[in-house]
């Protein structure tokens, strides 16, 4: 086999089944909850294969329910609580944005920072507004240590996010131990 040019490899990126095969790690979803209504009940789209996300806002006790394998592009307004949740397949996030915006409900997708670019996203975002979780490091997926991509939640319709708003977050280092407490503010999430 060839080995790909780097345009090559850079372009295939987010577009093929292996892209798509990355499982957010447990405390990997504490930079998001300070902007969630913990009283509120989420829906994790992608669940069918993988439970990490659910796994984590069940341990930072935050109530979320799983698709079970349930195709998202199924899901009507009532079928997805009070907001979507997910890491999506990256080589379907422009169908996972459009689903998302269509339904109406508050939606973060944990996506590669490069997602901000895209004809068609970025006219979704232009018309629709967007904002983001960027996180300072990166997310090992793969659990081999060398992580290749930045990260952000990208988000829409929370009370807790203003419109077109990038924040940089600290997120959990690899093999970090994570002491949580009680949120207060955005500030005081978790030590390092």
């Amino acid at each position: 086999m060839a080995k790909k040019t780097y345009t090559e490899l850079v372009s295939s990126l987010g577009r093929n089944a292996e892209s798509d095969e990355c499982y957010t790690p447990v405390d990997q979803v504490l930079p998001l909850l300070p902007y969630l209504n913990k009283d509120k009940t989420y829906y994790e789209a992608t669940s069918g294969i993988s439970s990490n996300i659910l796994d984590g806002f069940t341990k930072w006790g935050y109530s979320i329910v799983g698709s079970n394998g349930r195709d998202f592009f199924t899901c009507e307004h009532n079928d997805v609580y009070d907001g979507i949740i997910t890491n999506p397949p990256y080589s379907l996030k422009d169908k996972f944005f459009r689903h998302c915006y269509d339904l109406g409900k508050p939606f973060a997708l944990l996506l590669p920072v490069a997602s901000f670019q895209g004809g068609a996203r970025g006219k979704m975002f232009m018309e629709y507004g967007m904002s983001a979780l960027v996180y300072n490091n990166r997310v090992d997926f793969t659990g081999k240590g060398n992580p290749t991509f930045g990260n952000a939640w990208f988000m829409w319709g929370f009370d807790t996010m203003p419109p077109n708003t990038i924040h940089w977050v600290d997120n959990p280092k690899i093999g970090e131990k994570i002491e949580f407490r009680e949120i207060t503010t955005v500030d005081t999430l978790f030590d390092m």
